[in-house]
């Protein structure tokens, strides 16, 4: 492999190939990273098949880990931990760099800052190379929030931290109390297995996951869900277990699969009180009907999360450091490719479905 390039994915006839090119000088507050692994996300999965679009030509990959080579020279740099980051260093980051100005950011909102910079999703140009996951290389801008990778988390799997992880505890911070309340989990994928062992150790009284998939549904049950639902079975069955529950509903529902069906399953079985928040739902889809008398009278609310902030990504970040052992997170990575064969690895992912393809640099 190249000691300095990126696999650059062209919308226009939806290759990706090899972009030799030479490493650049860093600017004030940048670090220059030797990237080490990167995931496959949905979003990476969205934009290769044309259901997400970003800027063409792109250097995709957003879900990194590596290692610091270098560091802007005539002032420090700190991790969000307050520790002093130094080459050599095994870190992740958060997959947006934003201004500390920025009235965004003020409000802890950093991911829809007007200065945003997000990686994997900045378009390749003269000046803007190497900022994505598919490169031998990443160029972290000043704003970035940035960790080491605990000692105790399988680096193959940390990348995964950085999207999922924090995304995950993003939804949890929205969540009023969750302790000895019934949580329903639309998906069982990363994101609502990463919620689902989030939800058992902040001590819900039970998880129950809904998905179409048998396999992912039964597997769910390692990661802390008590009750499965396939929603292509008769509804009686999510009746049955809801009957169990003095509410007769879910107290809280989390949406991760994005699927219309399945966020009005969770609206039709919500608990009077009943907290819904809504994260997958990140491509165009279609409108869903919500009766305000119902809303009003179930004393419902629904909120929605896109992406995470800084505090989410270091208590995601710690949540694996302490419970990385306790479920079997490193399952995740079902398939390693090689930066050069990125694109097969796309493949593999589209028609496998695994819940990660590993790229390693």
């Amino acid at each position: 492999m190249c000691s300095s390039c990126v696999m650059l994915f062209n919308e226009k006839n939806g290759s990706i190939l090899p972009e030799y090119t030479d490493l650049p000088t860093l600017q004030k507050g940048e670090i220059l990273v030797k990237n080490k692994y990167t995931t496959l996300c949905g979003s990476d999965l969205h934009t290769f098949t044309g259901r997400r679009k970003e800027p063409s030509p792109i250097v995709l990959g957003h879900e990194i880990v590596g290692e610091i080579l270098e560091l802007a020279q005539n002032e420090p740099f700190y991790d969000l931990n307050g520790n002093i980051l130094k080459a050599g260093d095994l870190i992740t980051w958060t997959i947006f760099a934003a201004t500390e100005s920025d009235e965004f950011v003020k409000d802890k909102m950093p991911q829809k800052s007007a200065s945003l910079f997000k990686y994997g999703h900045v378009q390749f140009t003269e000046k803007e190379k190497f900022n994505g996951g598919l490169g031998t290389h990443c160029v972290l801008k000043r704003g970035t929030g940035i960790l080491k990778v605990p000692l105790s988390v399988d680096e193959k799997f940390a990348p995964i931290i950085n999207c999922a992880g924090a995304t995950a505890m993003a939804a949890h911070r929205l969540i009023d109390e969750i302790e000895n309340k019934n949580v329903l989990i639309l998906g069982a994928g990363v994101l609502g297995l990463i919620a689902s062992a989030i939800a058992k150790q902040k001590k819900a009284a039970t998880v129950t996951i809904l998905d179409i998939d048998d396999t992912r549904l039964e597997n769910s049950k390692s990661f802390g869900a008590d009750n499965v639902y396939n929603s292509l079975n008769p509804i009686e069955e999510l009746t049955a277990i809801t009957s169990k529950f003095y509410k007769k509903g879910f107290d809280i529902v989390i949406d991760m699969s994005g699927s219309v069906e399945a966020i009005k399953t969770g609206l039709k079985f919500s608990a009077t009180g009943a907290q819904h928040i809504w994260i997958g739902a990140v491509t165009p889809t279609e409108n869903i009907e919500i009766n305000p008398e119902v809303m009003i009278r179930k004393l419902l609310s629904i909120k929605g999360m896109h992406n995470y902030n800084y505090e989410d990504f270091i208590n995601a970040v710690n949540f694996f450091e302490d419970h990385f052992t306790d479920y079997p997170f490193g399952t995740f990575i079902e398939k390693e490719f090689p930066l050069q064969e990125t694109e097969k690895a796309f493949q593999y992912a589209i028609k496998h479905k695994p819940y990660r393809v590993l790229i390693t640099i």
